[in-house]
Formats: structure tokens, sequence, C-alpha cells
């Protein structure tokens, strides 16, 4: 709908007096925060003046003047913190103040209501709204409804009432480029721009072109736990992020970005998505891999493998002799059925009988065996059985107390009536070594009837199962390694058994990349967070790992209250240009009902070459080619790590490139080299995939990781092989 210059006079006058309120509220703060770093200086230097050193000798008054100057600066401090983040509220408000208008007519009034969307809230003195952050309730219209009848639920109840106008605005450095009247549609004007453009080095917000579907994710709050299955770039870990920001905008007074967490898949991802929060105006949530936290709750006693080790080994190592009967233990203890026959495991360990007897001290009966046994198995039995075994030591320790004291006083006095002694802490030196003494073999029994050894528990559950699993599980555990399909069941025992940290604080967890988690990680995850809200995010056919993942939701149903779950799907692809889109889709040699943005470009390369290296020289002539273009990020994605050590000594010396073969790697924009499991979650201008022949992607089991690769792409995607084309391309495919 075109609009007048009436309209845009109106518009742009509008602008000027948000503009300057804006501009007027960030000269406040500034000066504030002038003001605090005077202060700062001024109570340091009292400090200084006042105080001096402080000195234990200086006497009390001088310690709590001390504790009062520190309040006082940890005071200044917090404010300090606040102003901050206030000025760069402002100053991203001054740059561009909204993006969208919409004017409301509720029921039973007379006159439409206009709301200006932005980033942030902007109010006046005098209370007036001159700006609703995109969060507010009433400002879901604008990605909720058309032109018409519409409603928004509130703290008062659900408002309804009509939409009269929708409009969306670009401001950039304060000046209105353009606006148009629109309903918000999935190939819209601004949208459209957007998704053309080049990326730049880290994952932004989209607020501006949340989608009505997306929307419905970021508000929903009548399900405690959300599994959210979405197509590659319908904008999940986009969503995901937003939702924290909604839930830190509406629950403001409740929680805080600590208690919010988020499972990535690495840490590359972790850099690329570090910018959203704070261009939303919220600080980061705290944010961890699964392998990072596993790694640290087990310990360093073995040589632990992580995942990108996993990956290469399914991916290089189909020739060793011992693959496949890795492949079957990787299998098995993924499965379902390893899951019940691990709770079983742990409900028998609970309640096993363990041998008490009667405990002495000098001929004194500290503790009878049948006393023991009323405290393990009556008194202690609701505990979980590492913390029932450490109540039960605390509690024998503590009546043995009295009686090493009374043998200590004993030993003391006698060796101090002998007279040969003058030094009084040499006697309570030697009275202690010599009740420590007496009491070694007590001491032994205590440890004997408490011992809690998880490996060993763990060790005792193969003994039953199949010879070929417990074979080769109990040879690598004997050579102290720890493979990684071991890693979650010791995990899961770990917590079963009451030996992992509380994690009461969390009250938010977002799982991103949900496809690559086995339904063990997730009784694992419910077993740290059943207290917290759960929300997931992935899309079934970009899982990687052909042996460990979730296969499919309803493997995972049961773990999770059926009625406080709910299962969200997202139906559009944004990322990719339609002829990509639709190649990629052509991999997975299935029918995809999803939509996705009708954003034309030039049809995917598929090239053929007689070696690698005639594939690397023309990668070489591509990154110029493309960089000339204007193309800010070019990802080349091979299907190993040493493939892409290979390319990048090829290529360090001719072209600016970096190579990612760690997965706590920092994400750097522009040329990178990185194998395809690694590259899950991320997105390049160009996608080169580097020797997609026969020999490389050549069995069903790596389908989803070269579909995965290809879907990295939003404008252009070259596909290069050697020799023979994989067998995953059809000829349809590249025609």
């Amino acid at each position: 709908m075109n609009i007048n210059d009436f309209e845009w006079k109106v518009e742009n006058e509008w602008l000027q007096k948000v503009l300057k309120e804006a501009q007027r509220q960030l000269d406040e703060m500034t000066d504030y925060r002038g003001k605090f770093k005077k202060d700062a200086i001024e109570t340091q230097r009292e400090l200084w003046q006042e105080i001096g050193s402080v000195s234990v000798n200086n006497g009390l008054e001088q310690i709590v003047s001390f504790m009062g100057f520190i309040d006082r600066m940890k005071m200044q401090k917090r404010k300090h913190e606040i102003s901050k983040r206030l000025q760069e509220k402002y100053e991203r408000i001054v740059q561009s103040p909204y993006f969208a208008r919409i004017d409301f007519l509720e029921k039973g009034e007379d006159k439409a209501e206009k709301y200006y969307i932005g980033i942030s809230n902007l109010i006046t003195e005098d209370y007036d709204f001159l700006v609703y952050d995109w969060r507010a309730p009433a400002s879901s219209m604008f990605y909720d409804y058309e032109i018409g009848k519409a409603g928004y639920k509130c703290p008062e109840g659900i408002i309804e009432g009509e939409i009269t106008l929708k409009r969306q605005y670009k401001i950039s450095n304060g000046t209105l480029e353009y606006m148009f009247d629109s309903n918000v549609k999935i190939d819209d004007e601004i949208l459209q721009e957007i998704l053309g453009k080049s990326t730049d080095n880290k994952m932004k917000a989209i607020v501006t072109t949340i989608q009505r579907e997306q929307n419905k994710v970021i508000r929903n709050e009548e399900y405690k736990n959300l599994i959210v299955q979405g197509p590659a770039g319908s904008g999940k870990t986009s969503v995901a992020l937003h939702r924290i920001a909604f839930l830190l905008y509406k629950h403001r007074e409740k929680i805080t970005p600590q208690n919010i967490i988020i499972f990535s898949p690495n840490e590359i991802f972790n850099d690329y998505i570090s910018n959203v929060l704070p261009q939303l105006g919220e600080d980061n949530m705290f944010q961890t891999t699964f392998k990072e936290y596993m790694h640290k709750a087990l310990g360093n006693s073995f040589k632990k493998e992580d995942s990108t080790d996993l990956m290469e080994y399914i991916l290089n190592s189909k020739q060793e002799h011992n693959y496949e009967k890795r492949i079957k233990n990787i299998k098995y203890k993924s499965s379902l059925e390893f899951i019940e026959v691990l709770k079983q495991y742990a409900a028998y360990v609970e309640k096993k009988g363990r041998s008490f007897k009667d405990i002495f001290f000098k001929d004194n009966l500290i503790i009878s065996s049948k006393d023991l046994e009323e405290l393990y198995y009556k008194d202690y039995i609701s505990l979980p059985l590492k913390k029932r075994l450490e109540k039960l030591k605390e509690r024998i320790l503590f009546l043995l107390k009295p009686y090493e004291k009374e043998r200590m006083n004993k030993i003391y006095g006698e060796l101090w009536d002998t007279g040969s002694y003058i030094d009084e802490l040499e006697v309570k030196e030697m009275s202690i070594a010599s009740v420590r003494e007496e009491t070694k073999d007590i001491y032994r029994e205590i440890n004997r009837i408490t011992a809690f050894n998880l490996m060993d528990i763990y060790k005792k559950l193969f003994e039953s199962l199949e010879p070929e699993i417990k074979s080769y599980t109990l040879e690598t555990l004997e050579a102290r390694k720890l493979n990684y399909e071991d890693q979650p069941p010791l995990l899961y025992l770990k917590g079963i058994f009451g030996d992992l940290p509380k994690t009461s604080d969390i009250k938010y967890v977002i799982i991103d990349e949900a496809q690559d988690y086995s339904p063990l990680q997730y009784e694992i995850f419910y077993q740290l967070f059943n207290h917290a809200s759960i929300t997931m995010l992935g899309d079934l056919n970009q899982s990687i790992n052909p042996f460990m993942n979730v296969g499919d939701y309803k493997n995972i149903e049961h773990i999770f209250p059926q009625d406080n779950t709910c299962i969200i799907n997202l139906t559009k692809s944004y990322r990719s240009t339609l002829e990509i889109t639709e190649f990629a889709r052509r991999i997975l040699n299935k029918e995809i009902t999803e939509e996705y943005v009708e954003r034309r470009g030039d049809k995917p390369i598929v090239l053929g070459f007689s070696s690698e290296e005639f594939i690397k020289d023309r990668i070489l002539k591509d990154v110029e080619m493309y960089k000339e273009k204007g193309h800010n990020s070019i990802g080349i994605i091979t299907r190993t790590i040493k493939e892409a050590n290979e390319v990048n000594c090829f290529l360090k010396d001719k072209a600016e490139v970096k190579v990612i073969t760690k997965d706590d790697d920092e994400y750097i924009n522009g040329t990178i080299v990185i194998p395809a499991y690694l590259a899950k979650g991320l997105e390049f201008d160009v996608v080169l995939i580097y020797n997609a022949g026969d020999e490389n992607y050549s069995c069903e089991e790596e389908r989803l990781l070269f579909y995965t690769a290809c879907t990295r792409a939003l404008h252009k995607l070259c596909v290069y092989y050697k020799g023979r084309l994989t067998p995953l391309l059809n000829e349809s495919s590249i025609k």
C-alpha cells in the first residue's frame, strides 16, 4: 500500500519526537554515569585518606570503617553496571527506535491506539509509552495477526479488538529510510532484504522479522516442556534465544540470566550466538555443552573420549578390526533397551544387601550391626545410595568421636606423668598419633561398609550382559579409557546415586540441536532439571551421529509428563535460496512437506574432478571469486578433520583462511575450513563442499551428515567430488 506525502510528514515528525526524548534520556544517563565515576574516584580517595593501610593491630573500628567503604564501592559498581546497560539501550534506540506500528481499536473504545514497537520500551517522564518493547503483551499482535480481528493476553485478561493498521519501518542512524503498510507474511520486503544480505561474524537478533509460528514458541508458557521440531533454516536457535529474552522480560522480578542454561552442540556455536541477547538488551545466560558438563562431573581419573573423537572414529575407522564390535556397543548403549537395564540395575544396587558387623573400640561397642542395618535400610532409605552411605559414615564417626577424645586424653595424661616431656604440643601430637594407630582398623572397616566406587559399580553391570558387549567394555575400562558411549551411562548412575551437584538455581533449560542427544541423555537432562522448564529444539533430518541420536521424539515422550509437554512444528525454512533448499531436500530421499521462503538464487554447482588436488585448486579460485563478489563468509566443509587440515595446508599461504577442528575453537568470520559435524547450527554466504565422491559419502549412515553440510549455505552452494559422485545425490538433484 502506498503511503502519501502527508503520512510521510506525520511519521517523520513522530520519529523526531521519539528521537528527541531518547536523546534526552541518553544525555541524562551519560551524566549519571559521569557522576557515578566521580563518586567512585572520591570514595577511593576517602578510603585511602581516612582508613589508610588496614591492619588488625589498628583495632576493630578501622576494620568496620573499611567494610563500610567496601559496601559503598559495591553499591557504586552495581549502579555503574545498571547505568551502563541503560546507556547502551538508549544508544540503540537513538539509532533505530522502532521497526513496526500497529493501530489497535479495543472493543468498546471509539479511537484506535497507536503502538510503535521496538527493541526496548521508551517511556516519558509522564509515563507515556512512545515505544513498546517487542516482548510487551500488546506487541504480540504484530506477529500474530493481520488487519482485522485481534487480541492479546495481559495480566488483566484477554483484550479483544481490531487491528486497523499494520506498518513496518526501516530506520538507520536515526533516519527513516522507508516504510510500508503490510500484513506480515513470509516473503515480505524487510524479510527478503535481510535474508538476501551477507552474514556477519555472529548470529543476529531477528526481532524485526519474527514470524507467527516462531512467535508461538517464543511466548509459549502453557506447557512446562516444549519440543520444537523444525527444518534446517527455520530459525530454531534464534527462536530459543528470543524466548530467553522474552522470559527475562516477563519474569524480570523472578529470574535472571543466572537462572537459565543453554546446552549448545559445541563451544564454536556458543561463541557464534553470543551477541544475540546483548543486542536485545539482556545479559547472556549460562552457556555450556553436554560434553563439558559430563566431563567435569566424571572427573579426570580416566582418559575421556569426546564427541568429536567419536565422530572421527565413526567416519575414519571402518577398516579397523574392532569397528563393528565398537558400533554394536555404541548402538546398544544408546538404545531404549539399555536404559531399562540401567534403571533395573540401579534399583538392584540401591536395595542390594551390605554386610555389617559390630564396631568396637577398646572393648567399647560403638555401634552394633543391627543398629547399622536399621540406619541403612530404614532411617536413611529415602536418600540416594551415595548420600545414604555418607550419612551412615557421619553417624559412625559421630559416635566414635567421644571415645577417641577420651582415649587421647588418657594417653596424653600418661605421657605427661612420665615427666619425660616439656613441650605440651609434642605430647598432644603423640597422643593423636597413638589414637590414630589404634583406630586404623576401625576406619578401614568404616570405609569398607560405606565404600562407593562408581566405576566398580558400572563394571559389575556388564557381568550379566552379552559376552561381546561385556568383553569390549571391560577391556576398554581396564585400559583406563572412557569411550564416549560409556560416559552418559556413568553420568546417569552418578545422578541416580545422588553424586551430582544440585541444579535448583536453574529454572529454564534450552537444549539446542535436540536430535543429536540419545534417549539416555534426555533421561539425564530430566534427572538434573525436572524442576525446570525445558525447551528442546531440533531437526530429526540433521542427526549427524547415525548411532547416537534421539531417533524419534516418541523415544523420549515417556520421560516428560505428557500433560505438561507439547511438540510444536516449525514448518518454514528461511535460510537458503529456493534452489539450494530444493537441492538439499532431494538428498533426504523422502517427501518433505515444509514450506520455504521463495528467495531466488543460482542453482547449486556440482563438479567432478580426477584428483583432490584439482578440487583444492578450484576451491582457491572460487574463494577469491566469491570474496570479490562481496560474500563475507565462506564455509569450506569437509567430511573429516584430516581433510580439513589438508585443505587448510593447501590454502593457508594462498588465501586468508582459518581452520576449525576442535569443538572448543573460537568462531571467526571469513573463510573457514570445517568438518561437517562441527558446522551444524552455523551458516555461510557460500558453502563449498569438499569431495562429495562415492569414497567419502558412501553409505546411508552419512546421508543426514551430507544434508546438514549442504543446508549451511545461504546464497551459494558448490559441491565438488573426485571420481564418482556420492550415491546420496541422485540424477534429479543435479539437473
